[in-house]
């Protein structure tokens, strides 16, 4: 604003003066109805589009275009326009380091720009050829978010330094809506990604529930159907051992007792079977190699099958993943000697709770797996996978038909507890 000169009539100068207060009650006005309707919405391409209507609204610019940087690209590319079409400047890139081009000096000075008629450097300013632009950057935390371009098309007024000023101000406000449309959109993506971990783990606790009840139908089922039925004819046998006995059959009665014997050693073995399928003891008394070496000896005196075990690494880890991750070693284990028919069997267990884990099983088998049908308790791939998922780890299955199966168990550093060994 220009001091009066001494010549000048005080009556002029109160009227030249209340006109500029006007002129700029009329412009902050209007500055305030723009930001309203900048930040009514919270999606950061409507912010931008808004930007663009407002701009050209308040500074009666015959077209307004905002760029924004290119993803992966160090350039500019359009994102929203207000007075001519976006769709044919959609490809037009402006190189951040486009020698001559204002546009480029204010995206990487972050500072406003004014030019007149000049040679156009750009693509932009190629194909729109402006008779002036003013350039306000939108700056979010230091970085450019984005940049609003005024265009003179039609040879008019043209921008001075009071437009930059007044667009200066209007991308200041304008980033703070930005950054918050882009705030609420990263909260909003992290409240997806809880939602979806949410029903994840809600489907996860759904499946070990169905787990649980089926493998409580199955021990049910085998309970019935195997040891209660034998220790009923065990039962049976008693009363006709002793009823021989009192018709003084001692040979018939001793014969019965004997045939007794057998079916309750057969039950007893049955029952530790499951006991032992269930969780064997050993496993918290002694520890997971000791656990694990007592099935290794049992296939090997059972079926000629060479198991070779390096899993020390396990007794780090806490109790409770100690057992899930026996669960699913046992039951490749298993899987593979009912329908591989290997030779040898290698299962190791590397890594820390702190620095990663990964277990292996690996057959020199026909490369199948399957579930076991021996009637206990047992969910094959399925078991292995949701037991795998308690671990927050992922369970890998490598079958080549012929040649073998390699199991994976492997579980990211962190997402384990350390424990005091068990």
């Amino acid at each position: 604003m220009q001091s009066p000169s001494p010549s000048e009539p005080q009556s002029s100068t109160e009227h030249r003066l209340r006109q500029e207060l006007i002129a700029q009650g009329r412009f902050l006005d209007g500055l305030v109805r723009s930001l309203g309707a900048v930040s009514a919405g919270l999606d950061s391409a409507a912010v931008l589009e808004h930007t663009a209507v407002e701009a050209q609204r308040l500074f009666t610019a015959d077209a307004v275009l905002v760029l924004v940087p290119a993803a992966g690209e160090r350039s500019l590319r359009p994102a929203a326009a207000a007075g001519l079409a976006l769709g044919p400047l959609g490809d037009a890139r402006v190189p951040m380091d486009a020698e001559g081009s204002a546009l480029a000096v204010a995206a990487r000075d972050l500072v406003g720009t004014v030019t007149g008629p000049a040679q156009p450097v750009d693509e932009v300013t190629r194909r729109l050829r402006p008779r002036a632009l003013l350039a306000a950057p939108l700056v979010v935390a230091g970085r450019l978010h984005a940049l609003v371009v005024l265009l003179d098309l039609h040879g008019g007024a043209g921008f001075g330094p009071d437009d930059l000023a007044r667009a200066t101000l209007f991308a200041d406000f304008a980033a703070r809506a930005a950054e918050s449309a882009a705030l609420f959109e990263r909260v909003e993506a992290l409240l997806a990604q809880a939602r979806i971990r949410e029903s994840e783990r809600a489907e996860l606790s759904r499946r070990v529930v169905s787990a649980e009840q089926e493998e409580r139908r199955r021990l049910s089922t085998f309970l019935h159907d195997g040891p209660v039925q034998t220790l009923s004819g065990v039962n049976m046998m008693l009363n006709a051992a002793a009823e021989a006995m009192e018709a003084g059959d001692s040979e018939t009665a001793q014969q019965v007792l004997e045939t007794a014997r057998a079916r309750q050693r057969s039950v007893i073995g049955e029952v530790r079977e499951l006991s032992f399928a269930l969780e064997p003891w050993t496993l918290r008394e002694q520890g997971f190699e000791t656990a694990l070496q007592a099935i290794a000896d049992r296939f090997e005196a059972d079926h000629r099958v060479v198991v070779t075990l390096d899993v020390a690494d396990a007794d780090a880890l806490s109790g409770d993943d100690q057992v899930c991750l026996f669960q699913i070693v046992r039951e490749a284990m298993t899987n593979a000697l009912k329908h591989a028919n290997p030779a040898t069997i290698v299962v190791s267990v590397h890594g820390s709770p702190r620095e990663g884990l990964e277990a292996r099983v690996v057959d020199d088998g026909s490369g199948e797996m399957s579930e076991p049908a021996d009637g206990l308790p047992h969910h094959g791939v399925a078991s292995m996978q949701e037991r795998a998922a308690i671990l927050n780890g992922r369970l890998d299955i490598d079958s080549v038909p012929g040649t073998g199966t390699t199991v994976r168990v492997l579980v990211a550093a962190g997402k384990l507890q350390e424990g005091d060994g068990v």
